[in-house]
């Protein structure tokens, strides 16, 4: 008898080989769809080199370290060495810090064991291997309470009281609500308390915040009822202590009372601005009994060691505010226009107003140049003097620490101060001398000016603040009673100013200008006061000190002028460029702006967000693509596909215009422009008809970070403003060749960063990726950075030109604001990079200026990045992978070479409607150029010799896949095949047993 066939097992077998098929078909449908950020997860080869016969030098960019272990040695004490010289110490009653050798203590608070390393979003680290508090208290020789410690690492404590935030990259206004500092209640800690008196020597309460890419820190209020600006805690300001944290300090102050604590010590670990109420008991009515507090921002990998070594005295406190501290943050004019508003009639021009193509959402720099210190400062002087209609204005009630102020364990003086004027430099010299007897210890000084606010100023609407900081050194370290000379030069461009409404160009105003050396911002004020002959005594107190009239110098420009700056240093001539960013001159007439002006400071001061509307004419600058293909035939088609031999190496060092450019350009194809062009995401593709590598870029505010892509990570330094606070250019350099030499040793050819953005106010979700509020310290900072990186080969792209000060509605917000707050502040850092850094390239912003999109703003692109700062590289945009309104027509035209997309549904599927479009060919052709230009000057030349070529592969992980495919393939037709005959068999075995069954029956 035969066997019954087993139709069931290959029917089943069928459907799962067919549902295996299918499911790999669809997976390699969508691997392949995102090419690009597949063969950056996984670094797969995407070409192989077939070399040629030479004997050339390729290693063009070389290492200065002889190994791994060398480099990450070195690199761990750097990083440990920027932390000590930028965390400022703002309070230190009776010398409670350093603390004595072999000092017990107790740590508080869940930032004890849960340090902010750095922010989340595309600047998020990788910090597994960083050290703890604890082990970097120990290694000073510190001891540290285990029982409580502990209580706060417990997985218990960890579950339900570690501080909430919002998913990385939320891109969503309510994202903005989710931040919680969510500390432990007292009560919690009952069962450590017996621990206290044995480890009483000082309690150590870190009091830390979070920030990140995609939302803002919310205030609580901003004049508005707007729900996306209310945290989750007590009044919804999440820069306020907490009632939980509040309480922390109330009972350790009992404590401390009845001698279980003999000193009480705050850590402020964060790069957004603490409300600082709490440590002065006359401004929050309550005193906390502490006794020392020192601002730490994100301590990167190993920079808490530096923080344990300036509480043991192994390194003397020398870092500088780079923010104002203020008691209620509200008192920051920003304030009021930082949260993105909707366009109240948005809906009559169906405007979307959330999602990745925002159109209808603005936000207005209402307060202009007054950011920061430029506003606190400028009107502290007015009032001191009965000028400006400064009002009630009380800066001892607003300003808890000044921008620049930084304490130490030791004291120093300023003498023989003096100024030399040279014919396009002023050249400042000064004695700094240690006057302490136990410490020795570095001084930051600063150098401020101010330039004259004249009747022609006001008659054209020009702001002046009372201090600007243009120049700053840092000494050695001084031992007591030692001295040091520093020298800092001061071009005299830097006391221009931006008229844009009459002269539209820089000029320098007649009157009489003041240099003074200073400890901080608001001692730089007094000092210019005291020069003008102002004291406390003849302002009835106005003065909150007497200035030092031998740290002054004033110098007077007998005529306006209004030509020596009016062209840049390559010669282009400067005049507007922004008008249609300024609400009040834009042709898509918004409405009108009423700017702060020192002119009437309690007439212009901001107490609500401005109000704007949209019109027809901005709802049609706000469309996603607003080329029209009139300009198809304007120019010849460019050669396309030449066979002309050249090779990318043999450009290297090859100028721009060098004529052989083109004969490399001619060899491009169309799809080989628009692969590179569309999918820039963390990469620049390889050309084959040029011999071009495959790039890997990566992102990198505080250091070589793949934690987005799944790649490998390096060492990640102090938050962006802990390395501005160090005022130490050779510091901070060598930081950026350690950057470089980061991925010089892991393959990266380009970094997303540094970021260039502003702290316009406290609450940006990104301000530790971002350096300080103060544009000069913030571009000079940058400059060391960059310049160190790009010694290594590779090329930065700055972050995000510009005025990305917030992550409310980024994807696409309209942002207003007049020109001389654009020059003077928002675009400062990005010149000083290019100019004094050497900058190769920029990353463009999700934001508007009015309504054109920086990636397609031609004046920005062109008119400013290029003509007038000179930049050689590429412009690459955000994150475009999900937005229409990042054009890639627009974009090209205005400048932009590259999209940061691993997703080709949207600029990739649209490019080839322009193939036969010579003007855009023609742009993409200019945009390679570009792209080629830096990358044939980058690392990623390293081991090319002019003999070697280029062939593309198929990377390994799609040959799996087509594998995978075809087997899976195959076993189900072999299943389907089995099942057929089984289906056949099974009939042909039914009519047997039938027939058997009817024989069996019959012979019965």
């Amino acid at each position: 008898m035969s066997k019954k066939p087993k139709v069931g097992m290959w029917s089943g077998l069928t459907a799962v080989t067919a549902v295996l098929t299918a499911g790999a078909i669809v997976g390699t449908t969508v691997a392949f769809h995102y090419t690009t950020t597949v063969n950056n997860y996984l670094d797969a080869d995407t070409y192989k080199i077939i070399r040629g016969d030479s004997d050339e030098d390729t290693e063009y960019f070389k290492s200065d370290f002889t190994s791994d272990e060398e480099r990450e040695s070195y690199e761990a004490e750097l990083c440990a060495q920027v932390e000590a010289e930028g965390a400022a110490l703002l309070k230190n009653n009776n010398n409670a810090l350093p603390l004595a050798s072999g000092a017990k203590v107790s740590l508080f608070g869940h930032g004890s064991v849960d340090l902010m390393y750095g922010g989340t979003g595309s600047g998020s680290v990788d910090t597994s291997k960083a050290p703890n508090f604890k082990q970097a208290l120990e290694d000073q020789g510190i001891q540290v309470n285990s029982t409580l410690w502990d209580l706060y690492s417990s997985d218990d404590m960890m579950k339900n009281y570690s501080r909430i935030t919002p998913a990385a990259i939320s891109d969503t206004l309510e994202a903005n609500t989710q931040y919680a500092v969510n500390e432990a209640p007292w009560s919690k800690l009952s069962s450590a308390e017996s621990s206290f008196a044995d480890y009483g020597d000082a309690a150590i309460v870190v009091f830390s915040r979070s920030g990140g890419e995609g939302a803002d820190l919310p205030s609580g209020e901003n004049g508005t009822n707007d729900s996306w600006i209310k945290g989750q805690e007590g009044d919804g300001n999440y820069l306020a202590l907490s009632a939980e944290e509040k309480e922390l300090l109330q009972n350790l102050k009992t404590l401390k009372d009845n001698g279980t604590f003999k000193k009480i010590i705050v850590l402020i670990n964060s790069s957004n601005a603490i409300e600082m109420d709490f440590l002065n008991p006359e401004i929050c009515g309550e005193d906390y009994g502490i006794d020392s507090a020192m601002w730490i921002g994100d301590v990167g990998q190993t920079g808490i060691n530096g923080v344990a070594q300036l509480l043991a005295g192994e390194a003397t406190p020398s870092g500088s505010l780079v923010d104002s501290y203020l008691y209620d943050n509200m008192a920051n004019p920003a304030m009021y226009n930082f949260y993105t508003q909707a366009y109240p009639n948005a809906a009559d021009y169906n405007l979307l107003t959330d999602g990745p193509d925002v159109q209808g959402m603005y936000s207005v720099y209402q307060e202009g140049i007054y950011l920061d210190y430029r506003y606190y400062e400028t009107r502290y002087e007015d009032a001191v003097m009965g000028t400006g209609n400064a009002g009630d204005y009380n800066w001892s009630t607003t300003v808890a620490f000044p921008f620049g102020y930084g304490d130490s364990y030791t004291t120093f003086e300023y003498s023989d101060f003096n100024v030399t004027e040279s014919a396009d430099a002023f050249n400042v010299t000064l004695k700094v001398t240690n006057t302490g007897s136990t410490y020795s210890g570095k001084e930051t000084v600063q150098l401020y000016f101010q330039s004259p606010y004249t009747d022609y100023d006001k008659a054209n609407g020009i702001e002046k603040a009372s201090a600007e900081l243009c120049g700053f050194a840092k000494t050695d370290i001084l031992a007591p009673g030692a001295s040091e000379t520093v020298n800092i030069t001061v071009d005299k461009s830097e006391l221009r100013t931006y008229d844009a409404n009459n002269a539209k160009t820089y000029i320098v105003d007649a009157g009489d200008y003041y240099f003074t050396a200073a400890t901080d911002a608001h001692n730089a004020v007094n000092n210019i006061l005291a020069a003008k002959g102002y004291t406390v005594e003849n302002t009835d107190g106005r003065m909150t000190a007497d200035g030092d009239v031998a740290l002054t110098y004033k110098w007077t420009n007998a005529a306006l002028d209004s030509t020596t700056f009016a062209t840049s240093e390559n010669g282009t001539a400067i005049t507007n460029l922004f008008d249609e960013a300024d609400p009040n001159k834009s042709s898509s007439e918004p409405g009108e702006v009423t700017w702060l002006s020192r002119s009437n400071w309690v007439a212009t001061f901001p107490t609500q967000p401005v109000v704007l509307n949209a019109t027809q004419t901005l709802a049609d600058h706000l469309a996603f693509t607003r080329y029209d293909g009139s300009k198809a035939d304007s120019v010849e088609m460019p050669t396309l596909g030449a066979d002309n031999g050249l090779a990318l190496v043999s450009m290297i060092g090859a100028d721009y215009d060098d004529p052989q450019w083109d004969t490399l350009l001619d060899q491009l194809t169309f799809n080989e422009m628009v692969n590179t062009i569309t999918l820039g995401f963390h990469n620049t593709a390889a050309v084959e008809s040029i011999g071009k590598t495959r790039t890997k870029d990566e992102n990198g505010p505080q250091g070589l970070t793949a934690a987005l892509t799944g790649g490998a990570s390096a060492m990640c330094y102090t938050s962006e403003d802990v390395m501005a606070a160090t005022f130490n250019v050779d510091l901070i350099n060598d930081v950026g060749r350690c950057i470089g030499e980061d991925c010089l040793a892991m393959g990266y050819s380009g970094l997303y960063g540094p970021g260039i953005n502003m702290h316009r106010t406290a609450y940006s979700g990104r301000n530790f990726e971002y350096y300080a509020s103060d544009p000069f310290v913030a571009g000079t900072i940058c400059a060391a950075e960059v310049n160190g990186i790009q010694s290594k080969g590779v090329y930065v792209y700055l972050k995000h030109v510009a005025l990305n000060d917030s992550e409310s509605s980024r994807r696409g917000v309209n942002t207003w604001l007049n020109e001389q707050a654009a020059r003077e502040i928002y675009l400062e850092v990005a010149d000083k990079a290019v100019t004094d850094g050497g900058a190769w390239s920029v990353m463009t912003g999700f934001n508007r200026w009015g309504a054109y999109w920086c990636g397609a703003y031609d004046n920005l692109l062109t008119g400013f990045l290029r003509g007038e700062l000179g930049m050689r590289g590429m412009i690459i945009t955000d994150y475009s992978g999900s937005s229409k309104y990042m054009d890639l027509a627009d974009g090209l035209i205005a400048g932009s070479d590259i999209w940061d997309s691993p997703d080709p549904t949207i600029h990739t599927t649209l490019a080839p409607k322009y193939e036969n479009d010579a003007y855009i060919v023609t742009e993409m052709r200019e945009s390679m150029h570009k792209i080629l230009y830096t990358v044939a000057n980058s690392n990623a030349m390293n081991g090319w010799s002019s003999a070697d070529r280029l062939k593309v592969i198929t990377p390994w992980w799609k040959t799996a896949l087509y594998a995978l495919d075809t087997v899976l393939a195959v076993l189900t037709v072999l299943c389907i095949w089995r099942l057929v005959v089984a289906i056949k068999r099974k009939k042909t075995w039914t009519a047997e047993q039938a027939a058997n069954t009817a024989s069996a029956q019959n012979q019965q």
